[in-house]
């Protein structure tokens, strides 16, 4: 029998998924023994996004997107096989052209918060890929745990005349999904009286009597809300006597989401690039202009980019090339978060019966009294107009990358890049508005905040590489390197409660108020690697890797020792694999990584050592009037955590590859994680201290499938979908049982525990039980009101909250499964394309409920529309028996409205994430007017989303910060996630 012959699919391979994964050591597809995934160009070009990691949403099989906020330059958190370490960030290594630039760590000072990828511009990407086994992250050590992004920007080519491309595109952009609908000025008007009957009837706390007999309508109770609640604000005053004499109540009402937010968002981009290369050099040039006016009227982004590549043939033996990439960043923002100045919680709770203006003209910036719905001074039109936050970040990437072939088959090769960031961030608040604690005199001084950030990183790279092919059949490669990284960050931060105006200058500060405060943080790090890679006859290949690294972090080990080994099957070059295979490949991997988890963010660089702390407010110690302790002991026997990756997986296609399949199965497990340690208080010492004190496991599987259903030379139809199913489970912890946040209060409310042998940050809550459909005389409930399981057993019920019990729910806010399918169909010169995505089996947290539906806790506070339509009353008229929320009442003296299941959702949703239209006029106008290329496409991104809770009323993509897997499935007074809907042209000349 004659052997079969073998494929060769090496050549096309390496021009479609070629990865460089550090300096010259490069991934042959052909031989594929690692885990990765690689997105193209097209994917970037004229994005409508403000940074590269959202656009991998979807794309990539094992990643798991969510936005801490629609505003342009917010951060993200993108997760790779789900987390890996208990603190700090969980995103991916980032490396662009070769360089190290950190995991997009927040490292704003006053900005809600900052996403440094927003500084780099998506259309000079070439393409990404994102590693995510041992076998792929192996040579970056302690940085590679949670992932690798790699990101290729765009060169020339050798032998080309000089192409022009030009595109720009214009989008509008409107809430995505956003369903806190709030109550208009008759519904507010309604609920007051619902609210007023409720607490009549219950024998609850109102400001005056209710008139003798009690209400005797709806319209009764809504009446004496007003006279009580609302008209008392508009009182007018004689200035001698201070009586009242008049009242300026007139019944208009105010929608405060439209005062604060424009109509719509407005993006524009502008790229232009120019690409050529002789027979020695090659070259790219290319700019940007992105512009974004985003919802909040105090909003905007402008980015100007610029970059250039450049590399040249020296001789057949010597290369070199440079790459630079520099941005410069504007952007005004808001403060954020929970605050009272946030405009976003303010259009959300104040009255709509409040007006922006005064009848002379000034702000409406009083408290209302009794029960105010805004501190004074919050008007959030008049903070828009009357404080700043303006920021402007200027970023440089710049990498010089040189090979020598010094002798037959052996190359040297070296790599030095460096990522300078400069952040100025300004804030100024005018007097009367007091957004601090510290502005005591706010209605005569305002407030001046002056923040300088400066941040560079650099890495230098140089590895020796051997290659050499024996007999036809043994292909060797042998690297061994180095790789030394060194991080700084310093800021200095200026201010004052006393600024005599609002402007930039220190000159309007009261004489000795101005204060500063500031840091200088430095962490190195230096790697030594070698990796060997050996395929027999073009069918077999066993790799192995080893890095040694040492980090300036840690204490006595600073030194740990990491390793990868891994092997693949070519099958498809075996004779007796069945023809209807055109490629099939085994592969699997093992390997130990090391991670230090804060490495990448700045505050913990130097916890290794002891640091003291002295009362100031006592006197000095020397004085022996004050007292001094131990701040944080350190810890210098802190070890690395360790990341054990175990991939199995098979890449098979069928029909010449046009239908392919990509398996995973990987189980990783991060041994000695680390975390505070706190000890007992009985032994006298500081509470806490970074240690060893956990284990994690992530595991799951992941499939891609590429397919051609159709391809003629007029028609073809694309399909590329990815799955993947993750579940992080905690198997080792230092304690039973550790509650984040709090559940008393309006404070910090994440509901999530960690617990040996449970779900990494599983929700554990007080578990809501419903609505009391009846009296209870033996218990003390009465009809309408909240009930709580009294354990996890769900067998009894209680009407006060704080005597239920805790219970776990089963459920994080990590997704278990994440799904993304995209379909293009081409007809001769028109293309149709769109994207899917999907997240289900998880739970997500409105971090804000017990404002939007407060249950009578702030009467004279907005809410959503579901407090009127969906709480219990049985005020005549209005009657709802069967509501999802308790019987408003005033003071809700249960406190229902605190945090338990009840504000817990299903997050599963699909998600139509992208879908564009376009039309090649190919080289209609060649001839003519010189043009190879005129596109003209519309595109459409966050277009439609269905979520299988009907009771989602805010994005199940959102999270309150970036810095820790705390903020995950979060919503936190963000700004919405956008709709965008945009026209865009391409010119190529």
């Amino acid at each position: 029998m004659a052997q079969k012959k073998k494929s060769d699919t090496t050549t096309k391979a390496k021009e479609i998924e070629e990865v460089v994964i550090m300096g010259n050591i490069k991934i042959d597809p052909a031989q594929k023994v690692g885990s990765y995934s690689t997105v193209s160009k097209a994917n970037f070009e004229s994005t409508p996004f403000s940074s590269v990691d959202e656009v991998l949403n979807g794309r990539v099989a094992g990643l798991n997107f969510s936005a801490a906020s629609g505003d342009p330059g917010s951060s993200n958190m993108v997760i790779i096989r789900g987390v890996s370490s208990i603190i700090g960030t969980p995103n991916p290594l980032y490396v662009i052209d070769g360089v190290v630039i950190g995991k997009g760590a927040d490292n704003a000072q006053m900005m809600e918060s900052w996403n440094p990828l927003a500084a780099i511009d998506p259309n000079a990407i070439e393409s990404v890929q994102v590693l995510k086994d041992a076998s792929s992250t192996a040579l970056y050590g302690s940085r590679g745990a949670n992932g690798v992004v790699i990101i290729k920007t765009k060169k020339g080519k050798y032998n080309q005349k000089t192409k022009f491309d030009f595109s720009t595109e214009t989008g509008l952009q409107t809430r995505a999904y956003d369903k806190l609908d709030l109550m208009t000025g008759d519904e507010y008007i309604k609920y007051g009286g619902i609210l007023m009957w409720n607490t009549w009837k219950r024998g609850g706390n109102l400001p005056t009597p209710v008139p003798v007999g009690g209400f005797t309508s709806l319209q009764d109770a809504s009446n004496y809300y007003l006279d009580n609640y609302i008209k008392p604000n508009f009182n007018i005053y004689d200035p001698v006597t201070q009586e009242i004499i008049g009242n300026s109540y007139t019944g208009a009402t105010t929608d405060w989401t439209k005062e604060v937010n424009r109509n719509s968002s407005i993006v524009n981009t502008y790229n232009f690039g120019a690409t050529g290369g002789g027979e020695n050099t090659s070259y790219r040039f290319g700019g940007s202009y992105y512009q974004n006016l985003p919802l909040v009227q105090a909003g905007k982004f402008d980015r100007i980019s610029i970059n250039a590549a450049v590399d040249h043939k020296a001789s057949e033996k010597l290369k070199f090339g440079f790459n630079i990439n520099y941005s410069n960043v504007r952007r005004n923002t808001y403060m954020g978060g929970r605050a009272s100045a946030n405009p976003v919680t303010n259009s959300i709770m104040l009255s709509p019966l409040r007006p922006v203006y005064n009848s002379d003209g000034t702000f409406n910036e009083s408290a209302w009294s009794p029960s105010s719905e805004m501190t004074a001074g919050f008007n959030p039109v008049a903070l828009l107009k009357e404080s700043y936050q303006k920021s402007t970040i200027n970023t440089v990437i710049a990498s010089a990358n040189m090979d020598y072939q010094f002798m037959k088959n052996v190359t040297f090769s070296s790599l030095i890049g460096a990522q300078g960031q400069f952040m100025r961030e300004l804030q100024g608040v005018g007097k009367g508005h007091p957004v601090y604690t510290g502005q005591t005199e706010s209605d005569e001084y305002g407030f001046l905040q002056d923040a300088r950030t400066d941040m560079l990183d650099w890495n230098w790279s140089n590895n020796f590489v051997y290659r050499n092919t024996f007999a036809d059949k043994h292909n060797l490669e042998v690297i061994a390197g180095m790789e030394y990284q060194d991080h700084t960050y310093n800021n200095l931060t200026n201010y004052s409660f006393f600024m005599g105006d609002t402007r930039p200058y220190f000159q309007s500060a009261l004489a000795g108020t101005i204060q500063s405060y500031g840091s200088d943080l430095r962490w190195r790090q230096i790697g030594y690697y070698s990796r060997l890679s050996y395929t027999f006859d073009s069918k077999y290949t066993v790799t192995g890797q080893i890095r040694r690294d040492g980090n300036s972090t840690l204490g006595e080990n600073k030194w740990g020792n990491f390793w990868s080994i891994g092997g693949s099957w070519n099958a498809k070059n075996e004779s007796f694999v069945p023809s209807a295979f055109s490629s099939l490949n085994f592969r699997g991997s093992y390997g130990v990584l090391g991670n230090i988890p804060f490495a990448d963010q700045w505050g913990a660089q130097y916890n290794a050592l002891a640091t003291l702390y002295v009362d100031s407010s006592s006197g000095s110690v020397g004085g022996n009037t004050g007292y001094g302790l131990v701040d944080y002991p350190g810890n210098l026997a802190l070890q690395w955590e360790e990341a054990k990756h175990l991939d199995v997986g098979a890449d098979f296609g069928f029909f010449n590859d046009r239908l392919k399949f990509t398996v995973d199965y990987y189980n990783k497990i991060t041994d000695k994680a680390i975390a505070l340690d706190t000890p007992a208080y009985e032994s006298g010492g500081p509470n806490s201290f970074y240690n060893n004190v956990g284990k994690i496991r992530n595991r799951g599987f992941e499939l891609v499938i590429d397919a051609t259903p159709v391809a003629t030379s007029d028609f073809r139809w694309s399909i590329n979908a990815n799955g993947a199913y993750n579940k992080t489970m905690l198997l080792e912890y230092n304690q039973a049982l550790q509650q984040f946040g709090g559940d008393t209060s309006d404070g910090s409310n994440e509901l999530v525990a960690l617990s040996p042998g449970h779900i990494f940050g599983e929700y554990y809550v007080k578990l809501f039980a419903g609505i009391a459909q009846a009296d209870d005389a033996s218990k003390g409930i009465k009809a309408g009101e909240a009930l709580f399981y009294t354990d996890d057993t769900k067998t009894d019920v209680t009407n006060i909250r704080a005597n239920a019990g805790y219970a776990w729910m089963g459920k994080s806010a990590f997704p278990v499964y994440n799904v993304g399918i995209t379909n293009e169909f081409k007809y001769k010169n028109i293309s149709l394309s769109f994207l899917l995505t999907g997240q289900f089996d998880f739970y997500v947290q409105n971090g804000v409920h017990s404002y939007t539906i407060h249950d009578g806790a702030f009467p004279t506070r907005n809410q959503i529309n579901d407090a009127l339509y969906d709480s219990w009353t049985d005020a005549p008229g209005a009657e709802n028996y069967g509501a999802s929320n308790p019987a408003a009442v005033v003071g809700d003296k249960n406190e229902g409205r605190l945090e338990s299941s009840r504000f817990l959702n299903k997050g599963d949703h699909i998600r139509l994430k992208e879908m564009k239209i376009s039309y090649s006029f190919g080289s209609l106008f060649k001839e003519s007017v010189g043009l190879s290329n005129l596109t003209i496409y519309l595109r459409g991104t966050n277009l439609l989303m269905y979520a299988f809770d009907k009771d989602l009323n805010y994005d199940p993509e959102s999270n309150s910060n970036s810095w820790s897997w705390l903020g995950k499935g979060r919503y936190w007074y963000a700004s919405p996630v956008m709709r965008t809907m945009s026209f865009g042209i391409q010119v190529g000349f």
